[in-house]
């Protein structure tokens, strides 16, 4: 009995060994069997079609989208397997100057405030290819057809938390309320229940909810002129990565691959 207690406890501690390392917020893409380390990628998997969970063939959750197929191409390019994993937005920043993980990828726009702590790659979109929008619940859109009707005191205005969103806000509705939280689709479900007014997004955050069925309309920000674009992050001082992840960020923009991404992933 005495034997058969001790085997039971070591399986049971080997079930939870095996869960801890299978954690929920890390996926491990094995692109090539030869490749003997990983190179690992922080996210905030909310921000479809950038990076979103799904689920996989294989009936468990996966981390996919556009920032995801460029991480899989940078990790192939440096001969290794990719590890994503998934935290709040407001801890990217922090965990690759801390050097906790190599890059970061979540539709980070390199503001003079983050370069200060940290290098970006160049921008892989930029304010021609990718638009930054308002959005609306359909039953207000004749009572907001503009972005300078939504500078109300007493409206409320949502944005992602860290975001140049947030900034967006503050400059162009500086009366209205603004409600910041971590969590996207939070904001997405408060919008549709008209607990906020409007929620600055990105154009294809918003179309994949429109495509979904969701009840907004658009107001495209044209006045976002200062707008760069979203970049890739390394630690400082890291420019052997930086280099290597140049030159991908290159070769897609000359295959047209990141435009072909962001298609499929808006659909």
């Amino acid at each position: 009995m005495k034997k058969f207690s001790l085997i039971l406890v070591l399986l049971v501690s080997i079930v939870l060994l095996s869960s801890c390392k299978n954690s929920s917020n890390v996926f491990d893409f094995i692109l090539d069997e030869s490749y003997d380390s990983f190179v690992t990628m922080a996210t905030s998997a909310d921000y479809a079609p950038y990076e979103f969970i799904e689920e996989g063939s294989d009936g468990k959750n996966t981390v996919s989208g556009v920032d995801i197929e460029i991480a899989k191409e940078i990790a192939r390019a440096l001969g290794k397997n990719l590890r994503v994993i998934h935290k709040n937005f407001d801890f990217l920043i922090e965990d690759v100057r801390s050097g906790k993980v190599d890059f970061i990828i979540a539709g980070i726009t390199p503001t003079p405030s983050r370069a200060e702590i940290i290098d970006f790659s160049k921008s892989y979109y930029t304010e021609e290819s990718v638009e930054q929008v308002v959005l609306i619940h359909e039953d207000n859109a004749a009572a907001y057809a503009t972005v300078e009707s939504l500078n109300t005191t007493g409206l409320r205005v949502g944005a992602q938390t860290g975001t140049i969103q947030v900034e967006f806000a503050q400059l162009f509705t500086p009366l209205a309320t603004l409600k910041a939280i971590s969590d996207i689709n939070e904001l997405m479900n408060n919008l549709t229940n008209k607990q906020i007014d409007a929620l600055y997004t990105e154009g294809p955050v918003a179309d994949v909810r429109i495509n979904q069925g969701a009840p907004f309309v658009k107001i495209v920000l044209d006045q976002a002129l200062d707008y760069e674009g979203n970049a890739i992050g390394v630690k400082k001082g890291n420019t052997e990565l930086l280099a290597v992840i140049n030159s991908v960020i290159d070769q897609l923009i000359l295959e047209n691959k990141i435009t072909e991404w962001l298609s499929y992933y808006s659909a």
